[in-house]
């Protein structure tokens, strides 16, 4: 019995750490060699870099700095010249199918993944049948929530993320979701050494997503205390509009619930989120200008918007659409638009 506590011991899975890389060379080239220095003694291991047509010089420092491990097959570096922007699910399906390891874990191009990660997610996995690894939403820093770590024939046969999910987020819930169902238990990764990233902004995080330069203009309208309209066009003439509800608002009448203060990062929390889209329903159609106003035409009939208001602080009309003007603002709109839009309807994962 000792003699096979002590070979279990030994034991070793050969585990794929996968990164996509679209124009994130600046971020990859602090974490990717420390990653590869902080893990190498565990030996059955591979770094699987995915160039998701990345259009900066990561092909030049591949090559040039990290010679050395293409050469001994402890990187391996894949790239596509196809995509125009960056689709998550898809480029997260296309590098893990070129991992060779028994487990896969998804590692941002900004992650540190700390120092003997590679031996803590073996243990986990000889310690326990039938479970993968993920970060806690509630308790991580979300620039390590897409940390996830499974057999690969799990991700085989769930046929891995779901495609149809292409813009901002939720498509690692929708997978730890259906490992579950598969009768996967998660295990959290909660030493923080093992949860280190190179801070970023939301536009960082979307300037290589459609919505980023199909978003041509933002109009805000306000209704009432809690719900305001929003209205996004795009630059191939689609519109989609539909009303925010701030949930904490929608029963109270007192206005000195405006001023309670929250996080930003609550946004993300799906089971108590701050604001949300009304019935999760956009209404969707077309756009042209028209004057100083616009119009809008769905299968529903025709709507005239004929003047758009200047945003004023000292003043806000009722039933009236402002132009979002500021930047900040701006984002935080185009992160929310990436996140609504991205609930999946047609469920298809890697072929």
């Amino acid at each position: 019995i000792g003699m096979m506590k002590q070979e279990s011991n030994l034991f070793k899975h050969k585990i794929s750490f996968c990164t996509v890389c679209m124009n994130r060379l600046e971020p990859l080239r602090k974490t990717l060699p420390k990653n590869i220095k902080d893990n190498l003694s565990y030996g059955n291991l591979e770094f699987v870099v995915l160039n998701y047509n990345s259009k900066d010089d990561l092909d030049n420092w591949i090559e040039k700095e990290m010679s050395d491990y293409l050469t001994s097959g402890v990187l391996k570096y894949i790239k596509t010249s196809s995509p125009k922007y960056f689709l998550r699910s898809h480029s997260k399906n296309v590098v893990s199918k070129e991992a060779t390891g028994e487990i896969i874990c998804n590692v941002d191009a900004d992650n540190y993944i700390g120092k003997g990660f590679a031996q803590y997610v073996n243990n986990c996995f000889l310690k326990r049948k039938n479970i993968f690894l993920a970060t806690d939403r509630a308790s991580v820093r979300k620039d390590c929530l897409g940390r996830i770590c499974l057999k690969k024939k799990d991700f085989e046969t769930i046929t891995g993320y779901d495609e149809s999910m292409e813009n901002y987020g939720f498509e690692d819930l929708d997978l730890k979701n259906r490992l579950i169902l598969l009768g996967r238990q998660v295990i959290n990764i909660s030493d923080g050494k093992f949860l280190n990233a190179i801070s970023h902004s939301d536009d960082t995080r979307l300037q290589n997503e459609p919505n980023a330069h199909l978003i041509k203009d933002i109009y805000i309208k306000y209704i009432n205390h809690y719900s305001t309209e929003l209205l996004y066009l795009l630059t191939n003439r689609m519109y989609y509009t539909g009303i925010v509800v701030i949930h904490r608002l929608s029963q109270s009448n007192d206005t000195r619930a405006i001023f309670k203060e929250f996080e930003d990062d609550n946004l993300h929390d799906l089971n108590n989120p701050i604001w949300n889209l009304e019935k999760l329903e956009w209404k969707i159609g077309n756009w042209q200008k028209s004057g100083c106003g616009l119009i809008l035409t769905n299968s529903l009939g025709v709507k005239r918007i004929g003047k758009i208001g200047t945003p004023s602080l000292n003043k806000i009309v009722k039933d009236e659409y402002y132009k979002c003007q500021d930047e900040q603002s701006f984002q935080k709109l185009i992160m929310f638009f990436s996140q609504i839009v991205t609930l999946p309807k047609n469920r298809t994962g890697l072929n």
